[in-house]
């Protein structure tokens, strides 16, 4: 929290959390709100280095709390509202969490939280409410004293798992202080910066709205959940209030700017950057984005959840005609990329391989998980002394002969479909290169019996199915032919602000 007191004591009267009503707290006012809160967990139990829980819309008092948690020297672990009670109660299990906060639209949950847990309420202008007490349970971990240092935890993201349950990523404070400093240097943020945040606290894309944003003296706007729920709503957010910095995965900032018209330009020219991430870019967003907002840089980012949010970064000044992709970039500060064999042997230039973060980004590893840790960090060959381990992403890329690395897609992109071995990025470069569209998703549909291949185009204009074949018949094989197309003017983003691909799924199935 180091950064962010000294922000707090620089800026200590200049606005830290707006609401669409105007500011809700200072950075002196959320420091000592904050601090406060800390010793009132102290005081009910919560220890160094243990896990709390956080049930939270999207207030001021849900970063009071993340912060307040870090203060008490434990670290988070974000609860997404909308888990079925099934998810939240095995995260809880998993996470060995004994303490939970909660804002009030989940108070009335205390109960259904879990058995043996502390439930703490957030107010703003009031005392920390119990809901629910329990004597904390004892664990090894939970017998450590001493404030938490450097390579502490400072929170817990859970993502997706391929085995069926949910993965525990576990960054380290020092990562989450190496992402600020390098991310707001390279990018200029400053006091007079206002972030419209819209990821929720359960991605990863919140970290740096909560912790960067702040430390640099600017000011997060928060938007309630019902306004994050209609992309109508982020749009007149966007235009209607000063706001300098946009950071979402390309498929939300696309959609939103589809909303914009004419009118609506009150603020356009205050957006200086924007940053997406979590998604292949669309080549025409600069265009988009010059045409939208004129003064705006667009900012690529790119990594894993298992690396702090972002490990490198592009600025896209102009579109190559000859790329096939917005490039990943370079690797961020005190970090380093490897692309590589399968037998962990340095690919050439321009020779596709699987990527590895190394550095301090790459995180602790999955809690309470070491059996997939150990598949998934491993140790650093070409190790420089430091002690790091490297992530294997999952990722095909390649080092570009101008020195930046290349994003080609997931290593399991790959599908079989009637014997054969089809790369689904393959289908969508083909898509972009040879038809008038803004972006291309192929997928695999239909049983096991009986799988085909489906693409979804996103196009502002008219494009028949027929045409569409006959167009990709003159460069793809037949068996690599979609059977299936449907054309959107917009894809539908999912929670996370990326492509919903279970709903676009559904626009293949027969009505009725």
């Amino acid at each position: 929290m180091d950064l962010i007191d000294s922000a707090a004591a620089k800026y200590a009267d200049d606005p830290a959390l707006r609401t669409t009503s105007g500011v809700a707290l200072t950075h002196g006012e959320l420091a000592a709100e904050s601090s406060l809160l800390a010793e009132h967990l102290a005081a009910h139990g919560v220890l160094p280095r243990t896990p709390v829980g956080l049930l939270v819309d999207h207030v001021p008092e849900a970063v009071v709390a993340i912060h307040a948690i870090l203060r008490a020297d434990a670290y988070y672990v974000p609860l997404d509202p909308r888990w079925p009670a099934r998810r939240t109660a095995e995260v809880l299990k998993a996470s060995d969490i004994s303490h939970v906060l909660v804002t009030e639209p989940y108070c009335g949950r205390a109960g259904d939280i879990g058995e043996d847990m502390t439930v703490i309420a957030v107010r703003h202008g009031s005392e920390p409410e119990m809901l629910a007490s329990s004597v904390s349970r004892p664990s090894a971990r939970q017998q450590e004293t001493g404030p938490a240092g450097p390579d502490d935890l400072a929170y817990t993201i859970f993502t997706s798992g391929s085995t069926g349950r949910p993965k525990a990523v576990a960054v380290r404070h020092t990562s989450v202080v190496n992402l600020i400093e390098w991310f707001n240097r390279r990018n200029f943020v400053d006091p007079s910066d206002i972030l419209l945040q819209t990821a929720a606290f359960s991605f990863d894309l919140s970290v740096y709205d909560v912790f960067g944003v702040l430390a640099a003296g600017a000011s997060v706007l928060l938007l309630p959940d019902a306004d994050l729920e209609e992309l109508e709503e982020i749009a007149i957010a966007l235009v209607e209030h000063p706001v300098t910095l946009w950071n979402s995965a390309p498929a939300m900032f696309t959609a939103v700017t589809l909303l914009l018209d004419e009118s609506s330009r009150r603020h356009r020219d205050r957006l200086r950057r924007v940053f997406l991430s979590g998604d292949w870019i669309p080549l025409n967003t600069l265009d988009v984005l010059r045409r939208e907002f004129p003064r705006a840089t667009l900012v690529a980012l790119g990594g894993a959840t298992e690396a702090c949010v972002w490990s490198n970064d592009f600025v896209v000044d102009e579109v190559d005609p000859s790329w096939r992709s917005i490039p990943y970039g370079h690797p961020m500060q005190n970090s380093r990329y490897y692309v590589l064999h399968d037998d962990l042997t340095p690919c050439d230039v321009d020779e596709p391989g699987e990527l590895y973060i190394t550095g301090v980004c790459v995180a602790a590893g999955y809690l309470g998980d070491p059996a997939l840790t150990a598949d998934r960090f491993l140790p650093d060959p070409w190790d420089r002394g430091e002690g790091y381990t490297m992530y294997r992403t999952g990722d095909r890329a390649r080092w570009t002969s101008n020195g930046w690395v290349e994003f080609l897609g997931r290593m399991d992109s790959q599908v079989k479909i009637h014997g054969f071995r089809i790369e689904l990025g393959e289908i969508e470069q083909v898509a972009m290169r040879v038809l008038d569209v803004d972006e291309a998703i192929a997928l695999k549909l239909g049983d096991g019996d009986s799988p085909y291949l489906a693409l979804a185009l996103r196009a502002s204009g008219e494009l028949d199915a027929r045409t569409v074949r006959e167009k990709l018949g003159e460069w793809l094989p037949r068996y690599m032919e979609p059977r299936r197309v449907v054309v959107c003017r917009t894809f539908p983003v999912g929670q996370t602000g990326k492509v919903d691909r279970a709903a676009l799924r559904e626009l293949f199935q027969p009505a009725g």
